[in-house]
């Protein structure tokens, strides 16, 4: 299963890597919370490329994240799956997602999740 997250500005709306509040050598950071341990780090590429993806195991059950820029904390990521069997074929499917410690929208069309930065503190 593959998750995109773009970071944006909350009042604007402006992706916060276009707009220079962060660069591209910036690391998105994604803790599993379950082990641990930093399973990917993201450096954004110049070419527009500015989002990030979280890409999960083909596994049922329940994942936490931590997803850090730099080294601030952007948001918690918990995410249930399970196996659907069909008559034609089987598969993991979503049951749940909930991201903690962040305002998002997520976008109906394309499934990206926007995360919602207020860059005024």
């Amino acid at each position: 299963m593959i998750y995109t997250f773009e970071f944006v500005d909350k009042d604007s709306g402006t992706n916060l890597f276009d707009n220079g509040t962060f660069t591209p050598q910036t690391p998105v950071t994604v803790t599993d919370l379950n082990q641990n341990k930093i399973i990917q780090t993201t450096y954004m590429k110049s070419n527009n490329s500015d989002r990030a993806l979280l890409v999960l195991a083909f596994e049922t059950g329940t994942f936490k994240y931590a997803v850090n820029i730099g080294d601030k904390p952007a948001f918690e990521l918990s995410v249930v799956t399970e196996r659907m069997k069909g008559s034609q074929c089987n598969g993991i499917v979503k049951k749940s997602i909930e991201i903690k410690n962040a305002e998002y929208e997520e976008e109906k069309t394309t499934g990206i999740y926007k995360i919602l930065i207020n860059t005024k503190n």
